[in-house]
């Protein structure tokens, strides 16, 4: 079965058995993290400034906010323990997972880090 680098099976996807917010709500229950609506969450432009785009894009993730020391990102996959490693050496932050579909955070990718 084919893979991406998040863990989902691209097979699965395209043959319809099972939706992309099917998978995000499963991964929220499974790992305790809340999940966010990219597409009425409102990101603020100094957040997004934090995490560059090629890193957003690499690790399919997007800044939503910042409490203190902390940086709130959503993930399509939050037990992807490289993305917040790279995420934590790249910002200096405390990286705080929350999850969101995939196809929400390319989309929020695309809207916020326009050219």
């Amino acid at each position: 079965m084919a893979r991406r680098k998040n863990g989902r099976d691209t097979d699965i996807f395209k043959l319809g058995y099972i939706s992309d917010d099917e998978i995000t709500n499963f991964l929220s229950e499974q790992y305790r993290v809340p999940i966010i609506d990219l597409a009425t969450y409102l990101i603020e432009p100094e957040i997004i400034a934090v995490v560059p785009r090629a890193v957003c894009e690499k690790h399919r993730v997007i800044p939503v906010s910042r409490t203190g020391r902390s940086l709130i990102v959503a993930m399509a996959d939050p037990s992807d323990l490289q993305a917040v490693d790279d995420l934590k050496a790249a910002t200096g932050y405390n990286i705080e997972p929350v999850v969101a579909s995939e196809m929400g955070i390319l989309e929020a990718i695309a809207r916020y880090y326009c050219a």
